[in-house]
């Protein structure tokens, strides 16, 4: 049982460092979109304001899709490997 606690810890351990990678990566993917965007409008005030006003409603929508893309996915198909292969 204590082997499985630890493994279970390794792979979260795993997982979270995935998830962090994978948000910021796309995070900063956007955010130079955005700021593209920004440059080719012509628009007057301050570029980071503009930038972060839109990227935050992108950025909670990508947080819970990544949680379950990197959490839920991975740990579901385990969990089911397990359950068949007992």
């Amino acid at each position: 049982m204590l082997n499985l606690g630890r493994t279970a810890v390794i792979l979260l351990v795993g997982l979270t460092v995935v998830y962090l990678s994978l948000y910021f990566y796309w995070r900063s993917g956007v955010k130079m979109r955005l700021e593209e965007d920004w440059v080719m409008e012509g628009r007057p005030g301050d570029r980071a304001d503009w930038v972060e006003e839109r990227l935050e409603p992108k950025a909670a929508r990508i947080r819970r899709w990544l949680v379950f893309l990197v959490y839920v996915v991975p740990l579901a198909a385990l969990s089911i490997y397990v359950y068949v292969t007992n």
